[in-house]
């Protein structure tokens, strides 16, 4: 499936119709997303997915932006850091993981990293 998504970047690549219609709309938008360029692009697919066929939409990717545009890299997902992250503040406030959750959105970088640096170092001395 990603090679086919990537196939919209490419002028003399044109998969199959079966293969454009296997790709969901919405991992079409998360990878368009991914680029400056493209972003207003995912946009527009994003406000009439249902109403544009996919086929459609990755014709007018590929007509607006192969050739143009060299790599969009895939959004890689953070979900693991953040349950990491939740998890550590859960620990050193001793706090639920709801709480935690907040806390993540208002705490500042400097005294996240703290908290992690502490952690993971006393993770590291305890493999030893």
């Amino acid at each position: 499936m990603f090679k086919t998504i990537l196939s919209t970047l490419d002028k003399n690549k044109t998969p199959s119709e079966l293969d454009i219609n296997k790709i969901p709309s919405y991992i079409f938008c998360r990878w368009l997303a991914g680029s400056p360029q493209t972003i207003m692009a995912a946009n527009q697919i994003n406000n009439f997915h249902n109403e544009i066929p996919m086929i459609n939409q990755y014709n007018m990717v590929k007509s607006a932006f192969a050739g143009k545009v060299r790599y969009i890299a895939y959004p890689k997902n953070v979900q693991e850091d953040t349950r990491k992250n939740v998890q550590y503040l859960t620990d050193y406030f001793k706090i639920s993981e709801e709480k935690a959750k907040d806390y993540l959105d208002v705490i500042s970088d400097k005294e996240l990293n703290m908290i992690i640096n502490m952690y993971t170092e006393y993770e590291l001395k305890g493999k030893k």
